[in-house]
């Protein structure tokens, strides 16, 4: 273990729970024993560094949490404030009523305990899902965008479909860039790192996080071409921008932005559907176990809606008018019935579980697309927040 890693991993917290389940202590996960003492560490970081770097105060519009589920919650055990935000903001209010579900950290452990008796311990599946560009090369054509892999040095650059006497060059790009644009982000990744939006507007080239935003000293779009050219920038001067961007050299899947189908509101950035597959065995049958829709509002703000038009509570700021608004377009259209384009999302959803080597439960990223949809990728270790409060919310709607 390097001494960097080694840093970084004293620095996360243990997969160690603390008065939860009936239970004064619980070690989570599958490592082996001789992990202890460095989890023990992880811990002692986590009670007497970590709370240092927690925020003195609420951010804006963000109610204060009491300091008796704080501590519980961000001290003794290893939620982050803002999570503790949205469970607040569905109306926990104590310990004893968020004991039951894990914080977002346990994530990666609680994925391992449970894949401990697969096949391999899911490890080629996840292998698979790791590598966007292979993941979309085993996918059916009728459900990807063309893109291609993008390295440092081009003559390994792998695209899928090219323009005829320019190989480096895809055929669809010149199209896609002055259009809506092309998307560059990290081959492997997750959590919406490096995912960046490009556009030519006819003498200029525009940028845009799609999630996030870039960093105040971010290099400029201008950047990207010669000026003197005024022509849209080709794929290794994008690709250099990209890392410019990202600071880093790795290698970058390009692909056409997408937009979503015309049977629901006009949104930008696009919305994605995301669906949570699971099985019970290697055997058992794909079941869709959980879908939300991730609904740009404006000013930055994400609506996570459930595809029977159930929206999450917003845990920061009251909504402006115009988000309300927009909100509510969206909740009505869902509960009146999901559209075809999102209800074609999960069915392919679990058709893509069936496709991968043994796994229990897989994240999918979809654009809900027409006549089909199209994904963007999947995740098989993928957050435990969203689902679990999106089971809360399902779960206080059945009670009488």
């Amino acid at each position: 273990m390097g001494f960097q890693r080694l840093i970084s991993t004293l620095q996360s917290p243990p997969p160690w729970s603390w008065l939860a389940g009936r239970r004064p202590w619980r070690r989570l996960g599958s490592a082996p024993l001789w992990r202890v003492p460095l989890e023990l560490l992880q811990q002692l970081h986590w009670w007497l560094i970590r709370p240092w770097r927690w925020p003195r105060r609420p951010p804006k519009g963000r109610a204060a949490l009491p300091w008796q589920l704080t501590l519980s919650a961000c001290w003794l055990n290893s939620y982050r404030p803002v999570e503790v935000s949205w469970w607040w903001a569905l109306g926990v209010r104590s310990w004893s009523q968020l004991a039951p579900y894990s914080p977002d950290s346990l994530a990666g452990a609680l994925h391992a305990k449970r894949r401990q008796h697969w096949p391999d311990q899911c490890r080629p599946a996840l292998q698979l899902l790791a590598d966007k560009a292979a993941l979309l090369a085993c996918t059916p054509e009728r459900w990807r965008a063309p893109f291609t892999l993008l390295h440092l040095q081009q003559n390994i650059h792998q695209p899928h479909g090219v323009v005829e006497g320019h190989s480096e060059i895809p055929n669809w790009w010149w199209e896609a860039l002055r259009a809506e644009g092309v998307v560059l982000k990290p081959q492997r990744g997750h959590a919406g790192r490096g995912v960046i939006r490009f556009r030519w507007t006819g003498s200029a080239l525009e940028q845009q996080a799609l999630f996030g935003q870039l960093q105040a000293d971010a290099p400029y779009a201008a950047e990207a071409a010669p000026a003197a050219d005024a022509e849209p920038p080709t794929p290794a001067q994008l690709l250099a921008h990209w890392h410019r961007l990202c600071r880093s050299d790795e290698p970058a899947l390009a692909a056409p932005y997408l937009c979503h189908s015309t049977e629901l509101p006009a949104a930008d950035p696009a919305v994605v559907v995301r669906v949570i597959t699971s099985r019970r065995s290697p055997q058992a049958p794909v079941a869709v176990r959980v879908a939300w829709l991730e609904v740009p509002l404006c000013e930055g703000v994400v609506a996570f809606i459930s595809a029977d038009g159930v929206s999450l509570p917003n845990p920061g700021e009251p909504l402006t008018a115009a988000q309300q608004d927009a909100l509510a377009r969206w909740t009505k259209q869902l509960q009146s019935g999901a559209p075809l384009c999102v209800r074609a999302c999960l069915q392919a959803a679990a058709a893509m579980h069936q496709r991968l080597p043994a796994i229990d439960q897989v994240a999918w990223d979809w654009i809900p697309a027409s006549p089909e949809p199209l994904l963007l990728e999947g995740n098989g270790g993928f957050g435990l927040l969203v689902p679990q409060l999106f089971a809360r919310l399902h779960a206080a709607a059945l009670q009488p």
